[in-house]
């Protein structure tokens, strides 16, 4: 049975977890929430937490990677709440190029989990899937 999980910000957050994975997460429309699992009244308690500012860590939360960007987006996970890294100094950690850094965090369905959001540009903030002024927030959140 698919989930939703919606956390109110602005804009609402929503997760669609099934079988204690989670398989998209998005900004906006916040539809009927159904929460029938453990797994996912404790990752709304601590998407909650997130959302105050408070931080915290989702390394214990599965996720559906896509097979083309899976060894980026996992290498993104492993940004701490609160810092940032540049495309290039992930390309190069990773050895590859930062288009494809790029390339890969626009396919990540799972923003906020997969901390694309924290990945930046060199001079600036870079782009982001839902919208530079999201990115913006999520990262004032994160160094208040």
């Amino acid at each position: 049975m698919l989930e939703r999980i919606i956390v109110k910000w602005d804009p609402s957050f929503v997760l669609e977890v099934e079988k204690g994975t989670v398989k998209r997460a998005y900004f906006g429309n916040e539809g009927d929430e159904i929460i029938t699992t453990d797994f996912s009244k404790k990752l709304k308690k601590e998407l909650r937490k997130y959302f105050k500012g408070t931080t915290t860590d989702f390394e214990w939360v599965n996720v559906e990677y896509p097979k083309s960007s899976e060894r980026i987006l996992k290498e993104v996970r492993k940004i701490p709440f609160g810092k940032t890294v540049t495309y290039g100094d992930l390309a190069k950690r990773l050895r590859t190029s930062p288009r494809a850094v790029g390339v890969a965090l626009r396919m990540n369905r799972i923003p906020v989990i997969i901390p694309c959001h924290r990945v930046v540009a060199k001079r600036g903030l870079g782009g982001y899937s839902y919208g530079i002024e999201i990115k913006r927030k999520l990262l004032s959140l994160e160094n208040p």
